[in-house]
This record gives C-alpha cells, sequence and structure tokens, in this order.
C-alpha cells in the first residue's frame, strides 16, 4: 500500500489547505476535515478525467493508499 503525505496549513484567513508533498494533489476547506475531504474528492475527479480523456495519472490512484497527515510545524498524524 502507497503512503502519500500531505502537509494541512492554516491560511491567514482562517481557512485551511491541504497539499501532498509529492504529488499533485491539493484541497482547501474551512475546516481540516473539509480540506482533506477535498483533496480526497479531487483525486478522484483527476482520476475519472483521466480516464475518460486518455491521460496517464498516478498509479497509486488504482490501488488502496493511505494518506499520511501533517499539520505545518506539528508531527505527522492519520
Amino acid at each position: 500500500m502507497d503512503k502519500i503525505i500531505a502537509i494541512i496549513e492554516r491560511a491567514s484567513d482562517g481557512t485551511y489547505a491541504v497539499y501532498c508533498k509529492d504529488q499533485i494533489f491539493s484541497g482547501a476547506g474551512s475546516s481540516i476535515e473539509e480540506a482533506k475531504k477535498d483533496m480526497v474528492v479531487q483525486m478522484a475527479f483527476y482520476k475519472d478525467t483521466a480516464l475518460k480523456e486518455g491521460f496517464k495519472y498516478p498509479a497509486f490512484l488504482d490501488e488502496m493508499f493511505e494518506i499520511e497527515y501533517t499539520i505545518a510545524g506539528l508531527s505527522p498524524r492519520h
């Protein structure tokens, strides 16, 4: 199972952003959970679009994968 590292940051306006350290995916929301969910939705959207349009996408999207979240400045968490 692949492990994807994602970093969570709080913006100056109080919203949250989450982005993958080594992948192209990101998400945003008014809470940490909303930002995390948005990123997962974006991953699925990217894969679906790639399949429809015929372009390559990261192979881990076809398998089970784990996202390890790190809040900027804190230790990793799941």
